[in-house]
């Protein structure tokens, strides 16, 4: 290092590093922020710290290499860089601490006056040390070695301070790839590391004797004079590693395809400068200037998406063709696998196309598919089911801050870098999480255009399995009804033809039970009773094989549903059954009287036999209720209930759980309200038993 211009090219080269790294951060923050047009004030400030960084830098990597027209005293030109160098370092360290107290989610913004205060300040010690180093301001005690101390003083203050904020407002230790919106231990480690790294290459040249002017300028050629040059690289290094780490894979990619180019262009530079010192003619060498020109712009430009693309499939591991691959797997799912099937193979697929540590879809009905170690636990807690809450736009990292605090926790906590909705035209089906390791937490624009493309494509899949299940479901029901009306007009041949004889068999029961001194009284009584118990069989059978023709009215649900416990009085009160009436007044539906008041008797008497099964206090109540243009009745009681694996069927025809039941009397109360364009459920309970909800269309009078 003897050689004073390989010294100046050295201690060039040293700081040249971190200014690059600087301005490679500043153009991807610019990038995010153009692209994504996010308008936080975060962005902005760190855009503006990291751009006066990489300013800060490339003035230190100037310094050396103009070293010869800096120095001698009153050097005009070197005291109007050491000046604007001196505001840059004031306005950056301003910037840092408004951006330690913007960064995480949870702390609460500067106010008015802390921004005025900070700022102010800035503004007021610019000032000062831009009037001194231009010798406009003169400290006659202490001279240029007053204004150094003053200068380090603020710089130590400044960066205490920032160090300090860090730790305080430090939620994790170490950097993971989730956590990477909010500051950690390893933050304020790293950085109070690199402000001492820059601090003691400040002092270097002067415990060495130097003065700082001389160490800038490269005038003095010492040990010292270099570990400043290292120690200062060093530091903006280090201070630059937790943001590198919150974008580690598009920074390197970039920084390395920089640094390639930049070496590209210095052989070609040193190439060309080499072969004229062979002793070229002016002609050739001039000749070769162009040629050198030529090489730059013709093969290293348009080698620069190769030299990405290269360094994003040995980086990153993620080759060109990964999408197109991921996309071609889609179409080679069916969608008779089903909306889970589909979901889970497509996380498989784009897990390995990206390397992905883990990947979640929440499905807007509910569900959940995980792939990969993915903690879905507490995104389920947190994030919304309904539309209108969801984003529809995909995001990372850097616009976690937008959404709700609860969602923002909850992604820290799970680790996510990225959420894309899986929507199509049709519908929003649900978002898709996705967690990876440091290295891959950062996401190129082929990345999110590949997310989205996949995420779009799954959700036409998923359109048209939902399509397939409805049409095999209608498919089913049609042929299920196919199959009852072929029941149905059997069951009222075989009631026709089984009639008469059942009729004249009862007749005969009836007779012979009338016989004075019959010795077979009992027998003849258990006779009628089963023949009757075939003739209501019968009849129920030709109801239901019957086109029922309704006749619409308005009917106060209210008054029926009390007639209809009247009309049941007698078997409530030998049954020890209490009735609670929750009967609001003037609800009235579009029904037919008659027919409505069949289902609410059949209802009502499912309900008395099942509170036989059960000792007293036997309670039964009985609720009719009104508002959005629907009528509501609901019939609860306190028997045993239904087993859980028997409520899909309650409505099924010939479906039934008492012993002679005939397991139609529900099917038709299902059929009839139906033909109402109402509704009829059955649930559990809220205590014990069940509870039958009817739900009806109200008359135009109440609706209006």
């Amino acid at each position: 290092m003897g050689d004073p211009e390989t010294f100046e090219l050295i201690a060039a080269g040293l700081t040249f590093i971190p200014a690059l790294v600087w301005g490679v951060l500043a153009q991807a923050i610019s990038s995010f922020t153009r692209k994504r047009g996010s308008k936080g004030t975060v962005q902005h400030v760190l855009f503006t710290l990291t751009a006066l960084v990489a300013l800060h830098y490339a003035l230190w990597s100037v310094f050396p290499l103009l070293g010869s027209h800096l120095r001698g005293e009153g050097n005009r030109l070197g005291a109007v860089l050491i000046a604007v160098g001196d505001a840059d370092v004031v306005a950056l360290m301003a910037a840092a601490r408004h951006f330690v107290l913007l960064w995480p989610m949870r702390a609460e913004r500067p106010a008015r006056s802390w921004l005025a205060v900070n700022y102010g300040s800035a503004l007021v010690a610019a000032a000062f040390f831009v009037l001194g180093d231009l010798r406009v301001l003169y400290l006659p005690e202490h001279g240029w070695s007053g204004f150094f101390n003053l200068f380090t003083g603020y710089f130590v203050v400044l960066a205490a301070l920032c160090v300090q904020d860090v730790s305080r407002l430090a939620r994790c230790g170490a950097w993971r790839p989730g956590r990477l919106a909010e500051h950690s231990s390893a933050d304020a480690a790293v950085v109070a590391v690199g402000f001492v790294c820059v601090l003691a290459g400040v002092l270097a040249p002067e415990v060495a004797g130097t003065d700082l002017p001389a160490a800038m300028t490269a005038a003095e050629r010492s040990p010292a004079v270099m570990g400043f040059f290292v120690l200062h690289a060093a530091g903006g290094l280090l201070i630059a590693v937790p943001f590198v780490v919150r974008d580690l894979g598009g920074i390197l990619g970039g920084f390395l395809t920089a640094l390639a180019m930049i070496t590209a262009t210095a052989a070609a530079y040193v190439g060309v400068h080499a072969l004229g010192a062979r002793g070229l003619d002016p002609e050739l060498r001039r000749l070769a200037d162009v040629a050198a020109i030529l090489g730059i712009v013709l093969v290293l430009m348009p080698a620069r998406s190769w030299m990405g693309s290269a360094i994003g499939r040995f980086l990153l591991r993620r080759s060109s063709d990964r999408w197109s691959a991921s996309q071609a797997f889609l179409h080679t799912l069916s969608p008779e696998l089903g909306v889970v099937e589909c979901c889970r193979r497509t996380l498989a697929e784009i897990g390995r196309a990206l390397q992905f540590r883990g990947a979640a879809i929440l499905l807007a009905d509910g569900g959940s598919v995980v792939h990969g170690a993915f903690r879905v636990k507490p995104i389920e807690a947190a994030w919304p089911r309904d539309t209108i809450a969801r984003p529809r736009n995909s995001f990372g990292l850097g616009r976690f801050r937008e959404l709700p605090l609860p969602l923002r926790d909850a992604l820290i906590e799970a680790d996510v870098v990225a959420v894309v909705p899986v929507a199509s035209p049709r519908r929003c089906w649900g978002q898709l999480f996705v967690t990876t390791d440091l290295l891959g937490a950062s996401f190129s624009d082929t990345d999110d255009e590949g997310l989205d493309a996949v995420a779009n494509q799954l959700a036409s899949l998923l359109d048209a399995a939902e399509l397939l299940t409805r049409a095999v479901a209608v498919e089913r029901s049609l042929a299920h009804a196919e199959k009852l009306a072929a029941i149905g007009e059997m069951a009222a041949r075989i009631a026709h033809d089984i009639r008469n004889p059942v009729t004249a068999a009862r007749s005969l029961a009836q007779q012979l039970g009338r016989e004075p001194g019959s010795p077979f009284a009992a027998e003849h009584a258990v006779i009628l009773a089963e023949l009757e118990r075939v003739e209501r069989l019968v009849a129920a059978l030709l109801r239901f094989a019957r086109r029922e023709d309704l006749r619409f009215e308005a009917v106060d649900v209210g008054d029926l549903a009390r007639d209809a416990v009247e009309a049941l009085r007698p078997r409530l009160e030998a049954g020890g059954i209490g009735v609670d009436l929750e009967l609001r007044a003037g609800v009235v539906a579009r029904a037919d009287r008659e027919k409505l008041r069949q289902v609410l008797v059949n209802l009502l008497d499912n309900a008395i036999d099942a509170l036989g099964e059960v000792p007293a206090p036997r309670r039964l109540v009985l609720g009719v209720d009104g508002e959005n243009g629907t009528a509501s009745v609901r019939v609860e009681d306190s028997g045993p209930g239904v087993p859980a694996e028997a409520l899909p069927r309650l409505f099924e025809p010939f479906f039934s759980l008492k012993a002679k039941g005939t397991g139609l009397g529900l099917a038709i109360a299902k059929r009839t309200v139906d033909a109402h364009g109402g509704r009829i459920d059955a649930a559990p309970g809220s205590r014990a038993g069940m509870t039958f909800s009817i739900e009806l269309p109200l008359a135009r009078r109440e609706a209006s």
